[in-house]
């Protein structure tokens, strides 16, 4: 086949990192020849993200620099796919003529069959279901990936554009995302994070009640899993049953991620979301202390006072988090929120980022004193000159901090092994 050499560019969250291993795999099924060198590749696609500005930005720098090794050859296609494709088609058609396609995120998995037609084509609808792919190849020699349960979002954070994008919630079944899981397990994957845009919604919707805590028990069946891991889960629907399955099952690690976004009741309003928050975060701290929170925040939001800024600080110190991303507020023009008056600036916005990381490395600095002399089963991930980055249950692959330990013949990448904690550096633990 000529024309069958395919590089993927993938951007933004491990849902979109999901997707575009299923793509590869289409692919291959159809004889393509998948390269990592952009030079010498026939086709480019690159899967973007718009959830943030800086996403944004980073999707539109990889398309440019596409761009220009299209200048020096001519019959590279280039294509893009993705939710920035759904939300700016038409503007980014007039600013890159050189694109050869748009898919969005409801027909990315027809993006095989668009370009073997050889013709330009835009097909960005929204996912409005779930892409349930069956070819997944993973990018990664690692016994960790992810897998996704669900589509697309109920709730409408006013901040938010994901429904605009990816549609109402959908969920797989049960044994879709069962056989998937084996699937993963039997070709080596020792850990799955579990990921959804709401992964807590799960079952509402085709089972008629929340039902993650009977997926996250079959999945546990799964003897070859050592770590399932529950990420993106959202406040009001943490059911106790889901926080007992967590907690009492072996292969479960005991970590959730609740993305909160702010405690202040007039600003969780304002977002509309849970205002409730702060009860649901001492509840599980209370009867589940063991558990590992992970949670990310949203400080600058429109009408955010200096009142609810130290109302939200006070909150971190209580040190209910082992991990925490901040992020400053940005608009997205097609958001609820970017109609909202007074606007924080950027500077202050900047400084309450600054606050809430300085008040978050105090927590992390205590946290990490009381592992000292502990001993963890670990995952060596990396290497990096004579130092091998490792993760414990408690923590996430690519976002949490890590455990560094001296690079030693003991030690295997992929392979899970026993560490002591010895010391810290700042955010990442020192072990042998």
């Amino acid at each position: 086949m000529k024309n069958n050499k395919v590089s993927f560019i993938t951007l933004g969250c491990s849902k979109n990192t999901v997707e575009a291993e299923s793509v590869i795999g289409l692919f291959l099924k159809e004889g393509y020849e998948i390269s990592s060198d952009l030079s010498k590749t026939d086709i480019i696609i690159i899967h973007t993200c718009s959830f943030i500005q800086d996403a944004q930005a980073e999707s539109h720098y990889q398309i440019q620099q596409a761009g220009l090794l299209k200048q020096k050859n001519k019959d590279l296609k280039i294509y893009v796919s993705g939710c920035l494709a759904q939300l700016l088609q038409e503007k980014m058609q007039k600013d890159y003529p050189f694109i050869d396609g748009y898919v969005g995120t409801g027909n990315f998995d027809k993006i095989v069959k668009l370009i073997k037609k050889n013709k330009s084509f835009a097909d960005t609808s929204c996912a409005g279901g779930v892409n349930t792919f069956k070819s997944r190849v993973l990018s990664t020699n690692l016994p960790s990936t992810y897998i996704k349960i669900a589509e697309g979002c109920n709730h409408r954070c006013s901040y938010c554009i994901i429904p605009n994008l990816r549609g109402n919630f959908v969920s797989r079944t049960i044994k879709s995302v069962t056989d998937e899981a084996k699937a993963l397990a039997d070709a080596g994957i020792q850990e799955l994070n579990v990921i959804a845009q709401d992964t807590t919604s799960y079952g509402i919707d085709i089972y008629g009640k929340l039902s993650l805590a009977k997926l996250l028990k079959e999945l546990a069946k799964i003897k070859q899993l050592k770590w399932i891991r529950l990420l993106y889960a959202y406040p009001s629907t943490i059911t106790k049953e889901l926080l007992e399955t967590i907690y009492e099952t072996e292969n479960i690690c005991n970590y959730i991620d609740i993305p909160i976004q702010h405690i202040s009741k007039s600003v969780l309003k304002n977002m509309k979301r849970p205002v409730n928050t702060r009860k649901i975060i001492e509840d599980i701290k209370k009867d589940f202390p063991n558990i590992t929170l992970r949670t990310s925040l949203i400080t600058g939001f429109p009408n955010e006072t200096e009142k609810d800024f130290k109302e939200l600080l006070s909150f971190i110190k209580q040190n209910y988090f082992e991990h925490i991303g901040i992020f400053g507020y940005s608009d997205q023009k097609l958001a609820q929120s970017y109609k909202l008056k007074n606007k924080i600036s950027q500077q202050i916005i900047e400084k309450r980022v600054q606050l809430l990381a300085s008040a978050q490395f105090k927590n992390v600095i205590k946290n990490n004193k009381e592992k000292i002399g502990e001993t963890f089963e670990v995952l060596p991930e990396s290497v990096s000159g004579n130092k091998i980055s490792c993760r414990a249950y408690f923590q996430a692959p690519e976002i949490d901090n890590t455990i560094i330990v001296n690079k030693s013949k003991k030690i295997e990448l992929g392979k899970f092994t026993e560490i002591t904690v010895k010391d810290y550096k700042d955010y990442d633990l020192i072990a042998k």
